[in-house]
């Protein structure tokens, strides 16, 4: 049997043994092939992803990597599958996959010992930071950024099931260590303050987060978010209940971040007293800062005296997509919204752990129709409903799902698009009106939309496009989903 290792140096073990892999090129299209955990990938995205700008003889040199491959590996191992290739992985031989299943089992269970288990487990798989040796390809770096937050992610899981078995003391360190690799990251900081409160060292948790606000004062220009700022008061006032290890790790819901004030009229009804709005403005240059922080203090007192809990922050930045997907980490938001173009951004935000939504075409939002979703019941389009019917339940709107007319061979798409609205109504309290249409872009285009609200790839419309890529954390709409518990869809 053979074992494909990514979760650290690419290794290929056979039998025990390593087997040679060809370095260069070959190398890194049998990683990005396995990002792919056993699907096809076509020919033009692994050029892209090996290249970036591909040279004329693309075409001809992936034939000879994959022959490579093949020679090395063996023959069945990399398969031709139009449009492009794949890596025959039998079950359970991919490490990613390992990983991914157990911490899919931990999400499942209520029993945090078992949870803790799991997610040990799972966590033991890494050999070392993953993709390290390929940060020039194109394609490694997003992909080595989603794979980390996966595994801060998994961590942060294993240690509050820890914290909830009374395990405090043996945390500490462990935190400490993390903290230090991670200081803007709230999450960790939570978790050591709560760990060192409860083996008494009431003065080091308060110290702790006299720390984090510093950084995040220093570094953001922001203040800690709510859920800092009450275990610090709980902290102070010596809350019984922090001595609960079922009670004490409770967080409040994860912010919205919204990355330009234009967008930010869109998305803060969508915010209130469980959840926060987060404006960022990330200008190129110094000398815009003093303008967009103007901007953002007046956006907020704007959003403030009509009650919805808003934090501003203007920095520079040669790479917003990076620095918005590491603001999104730290602060443990829920969904991303910003401008651009999707063919380009939505890989650049691959890594990100909430759900992305790209604005397309600059076009601005006026609730004055319904919000529409083209929806096919794919997996990634959950993300894209359940975001949809959030902005259509928050600005009074309605709710149009659109589903294709039947053909000679299947029958049109009604039966699930029902099927659909019944776990909006469940979950999100919202009602959606079935429309059936053609295949044609015009379709979609003629619904007077105040909003399309679709997943990745869109067709261009007239009316404002939200363009939609699910994140690393799940949503709950899709049966498959429901009740995790990292999900913005079951808030009240």
């Amino acid at each position: 049997m053979t074992d494909f290792r990514l979760l650290g140096p690419l290794e290929v073990v056979e039998d025990g043994d390593v087997v040679p892999v060809p370095v260069g090129k070959p190398r890194a299209l049998l990683a990005r092939l396995l990002l792919a955990s056993g699907r096809t990938v076509s020919a033009e995205t692994l050029i892209d992803s090996l290249w970036g700008e591909p040279p004329a003889s693309s075409q001809k040199l992936l034939h000879v990597y994959v022959s490579q491959l093949r020679k090395a590996l063996g023959r069945d191992t990399i398969e031709t599958r139009p449009p492009g290739y794949r890596v025959r992985v039998e079950d359970g031989r991919l490490d990613l996959v390992r990983f991914e299943t157990l911490t899919e089992a931990a999400n499942e269970t209520s029993d945090p010992e078992r949870r803790s288990e799991l997610l040990g487990e799972a966590l033991s798989v890494w050999r070392g930071p993953a993709l390290a040796e390929f940060r020039t390809e194109p394609f490694a770096r997003p992909a080595a950024r989603r794979l980390g937050e996966l595994r801060l992610a998994g961590l942060e899981q294993r240690i509050d099931a820890d914290l909830q078995l009374g395990r405090h003391d043996r945390l500490i360190a462990e935190l400490e260590e993390l903290v230090a690799e991670e200081p803007l990251r709230e999450r960790p900081r939570r978790q050591l303050m709560l760990a060192l409160y409860r083996s008494g060292r009431h003065a080091d948790a308060l110290a702790q987060y006299r720390e984090a606000r510093r950084l995040l004062v220093e570094e953001l220009g922001i203040e800690p978010a709510p859920a800092l700022q009450e275990l610090e008061r709980a902290i102070l006032r010596r809350d019984a209940a922090l001595d609960d290890p079922h009670g004490g790790a409770t967080r409040r819901r994860g912010c919205v971040i919204c990355a330009g004030a234009g967008l930010a009229r869109l998305v803060a009804p969508l915010c209130g007293s469980e959840r926060e709005l987060l404006v960022v403005e990330l200008p190129a240059t110094t000398g815009e800062l003093v303008a967009r922080s103007e901007q953002l203090q007046q956006l907020r007192e704007e959003l403030t005296a009509e009650e919805v809990e808003v934090r501003v922050a203007c920095f520079t930045s040669r790479t917003p997509e990076d620095d918005l997907v590491r603001l999104a980490a730290e602060q443990e938001a829920e969904l991303l919204v910003a401008e651009g173009s999707p063919a380009e951004a939505l890989e650049r935000f691959a890594g990100c752990p909430c759900d992305v939504a790209l604005a397309v075409g600059g076009r601005r939002f006026r609730p004055t129709g319904p919000v529409v979703v083209p929806f096919g019941g794919g997996r990634e389009e959950w993300a894209a409903l359940e975001l949809a019917a959030w902005i259509a339940r928050s600005h009074g709107l309605p709710l149009r799902l659109l589903g294709t007319e039947a053909d000679e061979s299947r029958r049109d798409a009604s039966r699930m698009l029902a099927g659909a609205s019944l776990a909006l109504q469940r979950f999100a309290g919202v009602a959606a009106e079935p429309v059936i249409v053609s295949h044609a872009a015009a379709a979609i285009d003629s619904q007077g939309a105040a909003l399309i609200v679709a997943a990745f790839p869109v067709v261009a419309a007239s009316a404002p496009v939200l363009a939609v890529r699910a994140g690393l954390r799940p949503g709950g709409l899709a049966p498959d989903r429901t009740l995790t518990r990292f999900s913005w869809s079951l808030a009240p």
